[in-house]
Order: structure tokens, then C-alpha cells, then sequence
């Protein structure tokens, strides 16, 4: 058995970890690149939202250095994601390539154990007995590497954003998530860890003071900076610290459904979605606004909603939350992401909505 999975944000870390630490064979599919897209795009067609056209390409390079199982993330409808596998299963047959699938569901309930359960027959008997012994610490290692990754990404949004020199900021997260990409053991990953913060609170602070944008939108696309462009950095690099609205661990917490105080906080910003949607409109969605409608009440200098082109839920989250924004009195930039937006185009859209937010905090532009 030798797995591959697609990227997500700093995900293959935590992939990298359970498969290491339970002595499974994998493959990491090179970063998203331009072959990655092209792939993707030539097999599918307009209509098809981005991610799973990065998805695709992701699966095929993985499969073509010699993979033959592919673990991929689930997820419910209305988006589009619930219906990736069964798609990107039949696009994968038809490039003649041969391979075992198996669901991480994005929801832990009856259906989905009862697929998983199905789709893990196979793999269950290339599994040795010393694999399955590792897969507790597996899990274990790869979730704190997880938790470590998510804190220094979002360290480093807001040291960034003050540094005097933002490429500092940036070589010490790469640094710091190699550190801990290459940690094998708990006190290992600690120590990578702490160093990472330390050596971003080395960076020296400019004299500028920060703006403040919360990033809502598609999960991947909010995700993988290969695929918004990379806003974080870009806002940055203008002084914008980024709060993002999706983490990885965020949502396997939601999916477990174990924390029950994630699940009522939830459910609060559902409630307060309610005077524009009425009911669940699935994915991100209603989240969306509620939370821009949050980040107006605690002060937020703006909201950057990001998702795919043709992405269903966002596409209504767009008309709802032109409202509430207006409303709530809080600047909002949409960006649509297809294989059309140049990095120019992103640069001239990001440095118009930081000129708004100065304007509106200091009256004056840049």
C-alpha cells in the first residue's frame, strides 16, 4: 500500500506524520503548479469549480509517481465536494490509472462509517498488526503537529503584517514548517514548535500599525494559498494582518461532533445568519455572513470573502453578504478565483480595498 493525498494549506504535514508514524508508504504529490491546473482543466470543464480541478491534479501526480491509494476528504451536500469522489474516480479510470480510494468523512455519523467500513476492507488486510499498534500515537503526532502548524500560521499572519521587513516573517514560517515536518517524535515537535515563535518574535516591527481583515469563503479556497493567490501574503505585505475563518483543525473538530461548545458556537452564528438565510445553505455559507456580521461588532477594519468560481453556497453568500456588510457598516471584498485572475489584477483589487480601510480608520489614504 502506498498512499497519496491531495494538498491542503499545511494538511500534508499532518498526513505525512499518521503515515510516517504508522510506517505506511506514501507519496506527497509535488506542490500545485501550473501542470497541476492544467491537468484538471483538461479533463473536466468550465462548470466544474476550481478545487476539484487542483484536486484532480493533485490525485494524478501523486498516482503517477507510483501511489495506489488515495485517501480524500469528504464531505454533504448542497457543495459539490460530496460528490467529488464518485467524479474524480471516473475521471481517474479514464486516464487508465489504477488505484484503491478511501473517504475521510467530513461529517462522523452512521452513513459515512458505514462507507468507510466498505471502502477499508481491502486496505485492512495490507495493514501488519505493527500498524495498527502505531495508529493511536499516529493520529496523536499528527494532530499536534497540526495544532503546532495552525498556531505559527497564525503567528505569523499578524507578525507579518507589523514587521518592517514582511519576508522575514515569511522564511520563518517556512522555517518553522519544516521544523516541524521533520520532527518525529512529541518533545521533538514541542521543541520545533517553540522555536518557530521565537524566531518570529525576532522580527523587528515597522512603525505602521496593522489593519484587520477576517477572510471568509470556501473552505479550500480560504485554505490553500495556491489557490486564492496567496491574499495572506499579499495583505501582509500591505500591513493587513488576515484572521482566517477555516483551519483545518477547526473542522474536524465540527465533523467529530465531540465538542459540544464548538457545536453550540456554531449554531449561535447560524442564529445570527437567520435574517438572511432562513434556512442551511450548506458549506460555508451562512457562516460567511454571520461572521462578517461578527467582525463589524468587534471592530474588524474589513472582510474578504474568497471562492471558487461556480461555487454554489458562496455564490449565494456573495448577494447576501453585499447586504449585511453594507448594513453592518464594514468594507467587503469579493474575489471570484478561476484560472483567469492574474496576480496584477488580485494586487490593484487588494490595494483599493486597503486604501478604503485607512480611509476609514484614519482618514487618510496611502
Amino acid at each position: 500500500m502506498i498512499v497519496t493525498f491531495p494538498h491542503l494549506g499545511s494538511m500534508y504535514i499532518f498526513c505525512k506524520a499518521i503515515a510516517e508514524t504508522a510506517r505506511i508508504d506514501y507519496v506527497l504529490p509535488p506542490a500545485t503548479s501550473n501542470r497541476t491546473r492544467e491537468i484538471g482543466e483538461y479533463a473536466t470543464n468550465e462548470s466544474v469549480c476550481l478545487p476539484l480541478k487542483i484536486i484532480l491534479g493533485n490525485l494524478v501526480e501523486g498516482l503517477e509517481q507510483g501511489a495506489d491509494t488515495v485517501i480524500m476528504i469528504g464531505s454533504g451536500p448542497p457543495c459539490r465536494l460530496g460528490m467529488y469522489d464518485r467524479i474524480i474516480k471516473i475521471l481517474l479510470e479514464e486516464r487508465g490509472l489504477r488505484f484503491r480510494w478511501l473517504t475521510i468523512p467530513g461529517v462522523f455519523n452512521k452513513e459515512a462509517f458505514r462507507q468507510n467500513h466498505a471502502e477499508t476492507l481491502e486496505l485492512r488486510r495490507e495493514l501488519t498488526p505493527a500498524n495498527l499498534l502505531r495508529f493511536p500515537l499516529a493520529i496523536l503526532t499528527g494532530w499536534r503537529k497540526m495544532i503546532w502548524c495552525e498556531h505559527i500560521e497564525k503567528t505569523a499572519l499578524a507578525v507579518r503584517a507589523a514587521a518592517r521587513r514582511p519576508v522575514e516573517a515569511d522564511r520563518a514560517l517556512s522555517a518553522g514548517l519544516h521544523g516541524l515536518d521533520r520532527a518525529r517524535s512529541l518533545p521533538a515537535i514541542s521543541r520545533a514548535g517553540h522555536q518557530a515563535l521565537a524566531d518570529l518574535e525576532k522580527v523587528k516591527k515597522g512603525a505602521h500599525t496593522p489593519l484587520n481583515v477576517l477572510m471568509v469563503g470556501e473552505v479550500y479556497t480560504v485554505m490553500e494559498p495556491s489557490i486564492n493567490m496567496d491574499v495572506e501574503r499579499r495583505l501582509g505585505y500591505l500591513g493587513v494582518a488576515v484572521e482566517r475563518s477555516s483551519w483545518f483543525s477547526l473542522h474536524i473538530r465540527k465533523g467529530s461532533r465531540m465538542d459540544r461548545g464548538l457545536l453550540a458556537e456554531r449554531q449561535k452564528l447560524l442564529d445570527m445568519a437567520d435574517p438572511y438565510f432562513t434556512y442551511d445553505v450548506g458549506a460555508e455559507c451562512n457562516f460567511s455572513v454571520a461572521e462578517t456580521l461578527q467582525a463589524a461588532r468587534e471592530g474588524c477594519d474589513g472582510v474578504l470573502h474568497v471562492y471558487p468560481f461556480s461555487c454554489m453556497p458562496e455564490s449565494s453568500a456573495a448577494a447576501a453578504l453585499s447586504v449585511a456588510a453594507a448594513e453592518a457598516g464594514i468594507p467587503l471584498l469579493t474575489l471570484v478565483i478561476d484560472r483567469q485572475d492574474m496576480g496584477l489584477r488580485i494586487d490593484t483589487q487588494l490595494e483599493a480595498f486597503v486604501d478604503v480601510m485607512r480611509w476609514r480608520r484614519w482618514g487618510r489614504l496611502s
